[in-house]
């Protein structure tokens, strides 16, 4: 029986990872994650570099943060046939993606290749923590009630689509998470303002590091942050409330 397994490694911060990410890590002869330049750090490595001993094999695979699909394309295939090379080789291999596997992850895309590409081999998925989880516990800030809806997902390309969709999140009391906040924070804090969210909104980025940032959106310059940056954006508490 062939199996890879592919996990999540959390946010940051190594002592949010979950003990069967742990563990797979430790029972692993070839460890791989992604670099999205050769020679490039990998976020995903930095996090679990203390299970990450020097008997361990390390399988860097490319994956180019770029738009073009053949390009990806290609880097989904080459990944997928190296890892299954190691596989075959009788090594156990594990993958690691940071935050969750399952939410704008690499290894979603991982797992899929190999799902089509080689069926022949298991792949086994461990979830891991999301860097807006870990932002919210960090600002004890609760992302759902009840039945309340909660909204994650990037931050659109445009300032009207953002309006309406937090115009829209308002009259149904949705909380809404906006991921990859990056160099778009020089038109949405202006946004926040006009819609009076600014004090409603909590951003934090590298959440789980050591130089994390995690505070109030108005004491935020409106230039540009890095990439994994995000928002939390509660606009009403329920009418019960301890």
């Amino acid at each position: 029986m062939k199996v890879l397994t592919i996990t999540g490694v959390g946010p940051g911060d190594p002592s949010l990872l979950t003990l069967a990410a742990v563990d797979a890590i430790k029972e692993s002869t070839v460890v791989s994650y992604p670099v999205s330049t050769w020679g490039g750090e990998s976020l995903a490595e930095k996090i679990a570099s203390k299970w990450i001993t020097k008997d361990k094999k390390k399988l860097p695979l490319l994956f180019p943060m770029v738009d073009d699909q053949n390009t990806l394309k290609s880097a989904w295939r080459v990944a997928g046939k190296k890892l299954m090379k190691m596989v075959y080789g009788g090594e156990r291999v594990v993958f690691l993606s940071q935050g969750d596997i399952s939410l704008f992850s690499t290894g979603s895309y991982l797992s899929k290749e190999l799902e089509k590409y080689h069926q022949e081999c298991i792949v086994k998925l461990i979830p891991g923590i999301t860097s807006f989880s870990a932002a919210a516990a960090k600002s004890q800030i609760p992302l759902a009630f009840q039945d309340e809806q909660l909204l994650v997902l990037p931050v659109p390309n445009s300032y009207d689509e953002l309006k309406d969709i937090l115009t829209d999140a308002s009259s149904k009391k949705r909380v809404v998470v906006l991921l990859k906040l990056g160099k778009k924070w020089e038109w949405v804090k202006p946004l926040l303002e006009e819609l009076d969210l600014i004090k409603n909104s909590t951003f934090a980025e590298k959440v789980g590091f050591s130089d994390q940032q995690i505070l109030s959106a108005s004491h935020l310059p409106s230039s540009i942050r890095p990439y994994f940056s995000l928002l939390l954006i509660r606009q009403s508490w329920p009418l019960k409330m301890p």
